[in-house]
């Protein structure tokens, strides 16, 4: 396959954050293999804040609300272009007939093993196995199919200066995840935001700008000597806190990924899903997770038996994660980090 063969690329990457996190370094990678080719990503709005900090991408939005004549539109915004390859990159029905307003030869989706919503109806051309359990595994796959090296993710940025007054050196603590089961305890963030105050560290609370972040951060802060930011950055200026940042806590969400792609190290809370998954993929040795013990109670199987994407359901999942065990964790990686005043 060659660089004159492959001339226009769509990539289909809706939501979430993290994933979409995940599907940069994999479009990083093809940019490098195909640098002239243009590169159209479809996305979802609060997403294309992080897409449009790429280089050279054709970014548009897809708005999931505006149903059937917001795909019609989209087809129509992109009529008389012609791929040459469509990476289907979500595994979702919406994403799936989004596709089929978009004309290209290659239609690329996931092996059969890791197709979902019968995403392999709507391709014509499957990606080989992924070389590892990770939903970036998967997704470099995709870019596998057209001649890209498997190769470390890298990512490529651009990223704009918050403006904000931020300590010189501190810690994010971002205690919501997308839903409220992702959500820990109350108490075990606020134990640990005390012992990070303890051992004269700065404490940066981050949220989003929906009711029950607002009110979950102003309680997580309420009392404390931190500064919080619950619905006060946009997602770009949120990256530029994360990347300032020494260390970042959190649960399994979008703050946890993009750290990743700016080389924060993370701490990252999981009961509901595999984090060898799903987890920040450069911090796997720093997960504190109770997602083995609850999946093998629930299923009565051993994770290795369990299919790829099985989640655990009971609601209070996250309340069970020990605050000893995320406080060790915390403990143990200022001090690798050399964070601790001598």
């Amino acid at each position: 396959m060659t660089q004159e063969s492959i001339q226009r690329i769509a990539i289909v990457r809706l939501s979430a954050l993290g994933d979409v996190c995940h599907a940069m370094s994999v479009v990083t990678a093809i940019q490098a293999r195909y640098p002239d080719a243009q590169i159209t990503w479809i996305t979802g709005p609060a997403e294309a804040q992080l897409v449009r900090l790429m280089p050279n991408i054709d970014v548009r939005i897809y708005h999931k609300k505006s149903g059937f004549k917001g795909l019609f539109a989209l087809g129509k915004s992109l009529k008389g272009v012609n791929f040459d390859i469509l990476l289907h990159m979500q595994w979702s029905l919406r994403a799936s007939l989004l596709t089929r307003v978009l004309s290209a030869k290659r239609r690329i989706g996931f092996a059969k093993s890791h197709s979902r919503e019968k995403q392999h109806w709507f391709v014509n051309e499957l990606a080989p196995e992924p070389t590892g359990k990770h939903v970036l595994d998967a997704l470099m796959s995709l870019a596998r199919a057209i001649d890209v090296p498997h190769q470390a993710p890298a990512w490529r940025l651009s990223i704009p200066e918050s403006g904000l007054s931020l300590p010189e050196r501190f810690v994010v603590v971002n205690p919501c995840g997308s839903k409220v089961t992702k959500d820990w305890t109350l108490a075990g963030y606020r134990r640990v935001i005390e012992f990070l105050l303890s051992k004269g560290l700065a404490v940066v609370v981050t949220g989003g700008p929906s009711e029950r972040e607002i009110a979950v951060c102003n309680a997580v802060s309420e009392g404390l000597d931190v500064l919080n930011l619950v619905g006060k950055t946009s997602i770009a200026s949120l990256l530029d806190v994360i990347q300032k940042a020494a260390l970042i806590i959190s649960p399994d969400t979008g703050p946890a990924h993009m750290a990743t792609i700016v080389n924060t190290p993370v701490i990252a809370l999981f009961a509901l899903s595999n984090p060898k998954r799903t987890g920040p993929y450069n911090d796997q040795e720093n997960i504190v997770s109770v997602y083995r013990e609850l999946v093998e109670e629930e299923s009565g199987k051993s994770v290795e038996a369990l299919p790829w994407a099985t989640t655990v359901h009971r609601e209070d999942a996250m309340a069970q994660l020990p605050q000893d065990a995320v406080m060790a964790k915390v403990d143990s990686v200022v001090r690798q980090l050399g964070l601790l005043a001598p």
